[in-house]
């Protein structure tokens, strides 16, 4: 097993000894729970009951351990085949909560079919739109997929997840020796301690977080009560769908807005598995769009909320170098399992959010990098300058001046939504913009002249 800094563990088609594939899942697993309380949050918002909430986020669980299994696969129809697993979609939350409140959970979730019908259907097209993705607009999805988790990790860091909460020196202590723990292993750490930093560093903060707040030790005992094994039956029961032409724009620009998140964590995990590859691979990230939608469809399907692919998980393989789809796919197979068995799935759950905090800025530092790295590959001129430049300002702004934009006409603002969304739409149509002329004198170069 190699040590050196920058070569890659297990690679993509690698299979890990049984103890690491376990380890090395179970760490990827623990991400994968940082969004597992949104569908409870949703449920909560619109007025749902506690058993309501329970089946959602069990359905949620199963259908996102299912997708990220279809993801690794890389089947001859489906899956890219590189380790990005699915994870609830913190995108979907709003438009979920307001199809919810206008026709409850039936619209809901037959709006979740139809932005994963969406979602599949993009994937059809991205083949034939590669123009549109150079190395700097790619670079720079990359870089603002990563950027568009700040708020969740760092209000998770400081443990003041919600508007109100108290600041506590004991909530920034965990969570600061924690990503200590992490950083520390992964870069002076050699061998198994670097592979598991982060699962060490969560080990370390949770302790920590025990002996330091009570409220952690006090939560423990809620598992207790909970059964080993239970079907969340209670969602089966509603699995009715309904479609309102009202929510067609809002989930059809949600549906375009994921598309291009997964893209970017599509493309962060190719050029992670496969570094030495001179140009993107289009094929597999097309069939791994076609598994993002099909999974997001079927949570719907199952009345859960709708899933996404995760970049914290992608971060955290490039943190670890340990590529390998198999871990994605065994990753995948507990977190569904664990819908059916709320004791581990709550002890899970009850990780302190200052050591989810310091999971999350760990892995997403790869992610950040991985882009800037792709930007910054080639020179910059004054075209790409401005096409960065413009939208990472207008971009951005969304979430520093968010005021500015809800006075914009209703079909504009779920274009300047957030951030990462954005972002992506204006550098794309903008790098097109400032390389019109040169596309068009290409374009004649390549006309055969006439005799």
């Amino acid at each position: 097993m190699p040590e050196e800094d920058g070569k890659i563990i297990y690679g993509l088609n690698q299979v890990p000894p049984p103890k690491d594939l376990l380890l090395l899942s179970f760490q990827q697993m623990l991400l994968l729970f940082t969004a597992a309380t949104f569908p409870a949050m949703l449920v909560r918002e619109v007025g749902g009951t506690l058993q309501e909430a329970s089946s959602m986020v069990a359905l949620t669980m199963i259908a996102a351990g299912v997708g990220s299994i279809i993801q690794a696969s890389r089947t001859r129809w489906i899956g890219s085949g590189y380790l990005c697993p699915n994870v609830c979609g913190p995108s979907y939350l709003a438009v979920s909560m307001q199809a919810a409140w206008i026709g409850g959970f039936p619209l809901m979730r037959g709006m979740i079919v139809f932005a994963g019908l969406v979602e599949m259907g993009l994937a059809r097209a991205i083949r034939k739109l590669r123009f549109l993705f150079p190395p700097l607009v790619t670079g720079l999805t990359v870089t603002m997929v990563g950027v568009s988790v700040i708020p969740v990790s760092v209000a998770n860091f400081f443990g003041t997840r919600f508007a109100g909460d108290r600041f506590g020196w004991e909530d920034a202590c965990v969570g600061a020796i924690a990503l200590a723990v992490m950083v520390g292993a992964n870069i002076w750490g050699k061998g198994s301690l670097k592979m598991y930093c982060l699962l060490l560093g969560v080990v370390v903060g949770w302790l920590l977080a025990l002996w330091l707040q009570p409220d952690a030790l006090d939560n423990l005992g809620r598992i207790i009560h909970e059964p080993w094994i239970a079907f969340p039956v209670h969602g089966l029961e509603q699995l009715k769908l309904n479609f309102s032409f009202r929510m067609v724009v809002p989930f059809l620009i949600i549906a375009l807005c994921g598309s291009l998140k997964s893209f970017g964590n599509l493309i962060a995990a190719q050029k992670i598995s496969e570094p030495e590859l001179k140009e993107l691979k289009m094929n597999p990230i097309s069939k791994g769009l076609l598994a993002d939608g099909f999974t997001t469809a079927l949570a719907g399907t199952m009345g859960g909320m709708a899933v996404d692919t995760s970049s914290s998980n992608v971060g955290l393989a490039a943190a670890t170098q340990a590529v390998s789809r198999w871990i994605a796919i065994c990753a995948g197979i507990i977190f569904a399992l664990l819908g059916f068995t709320p004791k581990l799935s709550m002890a899970i759950s009850l990780v302190p959010p200052p050591v989810v905090g310091a999971s999350l800025i760990f892995a997403v530092s790869f992610m950040i990098c991985t882009g800037l790295k792709e930007m910054l590959a080639e020179k910059l001129d004054q075209r790409k300058i401005f096409a960065v430049g413009i939208s990472l300002i207008l971009g951005l702004g969304t979430g520093l001046v968010p005021s500015v934009f809800e006075r914009m006409p209703h079909v504009l603002q779920n274009f300047f939504a957030e951030p990462l969304s954005s972002t992506t739409i204006l550098v794309i149509i903008l790098y097109q913009i400032f390389h019109l002329d040169k596309t068009i004198a290409d374009a004649r170069k390549k006309r055969p002249v006439k005799k």
